[in-house]
């Protein structure tokens, strides 16, 4: 994943030393007027969901991956990632438009048209019947374990006040242990959680200092700005 890594290490070099620092004090101020631009702890982010609540795609009766309003919002690691797969395709930089009855009482929908990100980064493509154009005919996923993190982390979503990982009331495949075990798999989506969340920190980061840098990974081709 060459493009993967080079956007790591460009991440390494621009959050090594205070963003803050001179020359780039205006930028700093005006980026934190923003957002926050400190990442999230996982360890300090409480699970807000029943005990042993576990999603079970399996038996899954509505496929996340279906319905014009599953669509999926990209960061640039998802890009570079799709990039590294030869997977250029399933870029789309054209986005659905959604009328106020169609993101009426779906709060997450309408935070998420309504939101910066929207107006700039791509989303994952789907097909004319509204399904995602990476599953395959028997409706596994074609990107995993290299799926966007958007997909890594639901249902569980991350509340940035609250500082809790819930599981979306969007899902109602599950099930519950009841052996007091704490379960992996749920510290594992908490986690995917708080880095989808931290990822669009670091692309705000990004996007404001290393640009040029971003436009050599190539990546900027995919962005309106």
């Amino acid at each position: 994943m060459p493009t993967v890594t080079a956007l790591e290490q460009l991440w390494q070099q621009v959050s090594s030393r205070p963003l803050w620092a001179p020359p780039n004090f205006r930028r700093y101020v005006l980026l934190r007027e923003q957002m926050r631009l400190k990442l999230i702890d996982p360890k300090r982010v409480n699970i807000l969901a029943p005990a042993g609540m576990v999603n079970d795609c399996t038996s899954c009766l509505d496929n996340c991956c279906i319905g014009r309003r599953s669509i999926v919002l990209l960061r640039l690691r998802d890009i570079a990632t799709l990039i590294d797969l030869k997977r250029e395709y399933l870029i789309n930089i054209e986005k659905p438009q959604f009328t106020t009855e169609e993101v009426s009482g779906r709060i997450a929908l309408q935070r998420q048209v309504n939101s910066d990100s929207w107006q700039t980064f791509p989303v994952l493509a789907q097909n004319r019947y509204f399904a995602c154009k990476a599953l395959t005919d028997t409706g596994q996923c074609s990107l995993y374990p290299n799926w966007p993190l958007a997909c890594a982390r639901f249902p569980y979503a991350f509340d940035l006040e609250s500082k809790e990982a819930f599981f979306s009331h969007r899902c109602d495949s599950y099930w519950i242990r009841h052996d007091g075990r704490v379960d992996d798999h749920i510290e594992a989506m908490k986690q995917a959680a708080v880095a989808s969340y931290n990822e669009r920190i670091k692309d705000s980061i990004l996007l404001a200092y290393a640009k040029d840098r971003l436009k050599e990974l190539g990546l900027m081709r995919f962005l309106q700005l």
